[in-house]
Order: structure tokens, then sequence, then C-alpha cells
């Protein structure tokens, strides 16, 4: 089985948009998150899509799919949790329970914030993931990176060469992303900021796989007006 999860469990604080999540937020009016699913569901190698959100926002979210994605046979909404962990946590669950667990199974989480992933990062991301167990999309970094320890002075310039910025989707073998999380610690779980993380802290290789540099996360209101050239641009197309 394959599993496909967007994760949309965050509240937006930084986006500033008042009580809706960001996620939520229309672009050129289609809200955030449908474009995202619309573009998990162009890949038919999904066997299910999980939806992780805020359980304030489970109803709200169920009327929305229906609106707005006819015959929805391969989506479940779930709850997600307090912290993005949680929600990863419940979204893996979800699949074990959904299908017996098999080594070959294969899950790949994406951000709900992220609606301009292709669906050719996705089947790298699936092919990645049966290959070498854990994989990230990520691409080169461009500009020159700083090393600040105390958040004013220039400790050091990294070789640009060797970092990456990490995006999403995180794609791993089922078994050994629900083996990794039961085997954190409590201090593991608090320093966990990216999902392939989870893997690392037990020993395990991410490998990347090229992602793309319109794959961009909706954070501020700034990424709105880029976001809004993206979706033109690709009318365009």
């Amino acid at each position: 089985m394959i599993y496909g999860v967007v994760l949309a469990g965050g509240t937006g604080k930084r986006m500033r948009s008042h009580d809706l999540p960001k996620q939520f937020i229309k672009l050129n009016g289609t809200p955030t998150i449908i474009l995202t699913i619309n573009k998990m569901l162009e890949v038919e190698r999904f066997d299910k899509l999980f939806i992780a959100v805020h359980p304030s926002w489970v109803s709200f979210l169920e009327d929305m799919i229906d609106a707005y994605i006819p015959g929805r046979d391969r989506i479940t909404v779930i709850e997600g949790g307090s912290e993005r962990l949680d929600s990863i946590s419940n979204s893996v669950y979800a699949a074990v329970e959904s299908h017996p667990l098999s080594d070959d199974d294969i899950i790949v989480l994406h951000d709900a914030v992220r609606p301009f992933i292709t669906k050719e990062v996705l089947e790298a991301s699936i092919d990645g993931a049966k290959e070498h167990s854990a994989v990230v999309a990520a691409v080169p970094a461009t500009d020159t990176m700083l090393w600040i320890d105390d958040g004013e002075v220039v400790e050091s310039m990294p070789d640009r060469s060797k970092l990456y910025h990490g995006q999403a989707p995180d794609s791993f073998k089922l078994h050994v992303l629900k083996e990794s999380l039961e085997s954190l610690t409590d201090e593991e779980c608090a320093i966990i900021t990216g999902t392939a993380q989870i893997c690392m802290l037990k020993g395990i290789p991410v490998h990347i796989i090229p992602g793309d540099r319109n794959n961009i996360k909706l954070t501020t209101p700034e990424d709105l007006i880029v976001a809004r050239g993206l979706l033109f641009e690709e009318a365009c197309l």
C-alpha cells in the first residue's frame, strides 16, 4: 500500500489570518488545502490519502472537501494533534489500522501549505522511499549562508555547496517510520523540528530527492503574493 498524508494541524499564527488557519486561506478562490489535496490526487499510486487536521476543524474540512472535490473515495480526514509530531503519529496509526502492515508499505507526508508540489516530485518521493526507506525533497542553497550564535554577529560562513533547503514531502517505508516513532525518547521528541529528523535520530540514513523551487511553504502574508503569482503562471501554461 502507498499512503499519502497531508499535515494540516497548524493554526498559522505567523500568517496573521485572524481566526482562520492558513491552510484554509483562499488563493484565487480556492482554499490552499484543496489545491494541495488535488495535487496529491493526481498521483494514482496513492491508495489512500489521510488529511490530519486540528480536531476543532475536522467538520469544517469535511464540508470543504465535499464542496470542492466530487468523489472522495481515497480521502479520509483524521484528527491531528497539538504538535506536528502528534499529527504524524496519528497519520501513521491511521494507515496501520486501515490495512495490515507490510514491509513494502510507503507513506508520503506533505504540508497542507505547500500547494505547488508537483506530481513528479511526489512520484520521485515514492520511488526514493522504496529504495532508501527514508527520503526528503530538497533543493541546493543559493544564498550565502551565515552561522550566527548570538543573533547579531556572524561566526562563520558554511560551505554553501554542502547545504540544502529541506522541503516536503518526507517519505518512508511505513514500518521504518512507525518503529522510529515508537522508540523516540521524551528528549528526542522535544528537539524534533522536521519529519525526516525522526529517522535521523535513530541512525537511519535519510536520502534526498530533487525538490522544486516553486514548492514554497506559505508561512507569512508575503508568501501569499508569491503564491498568487505562481497560480497565474500555472494557469498560463
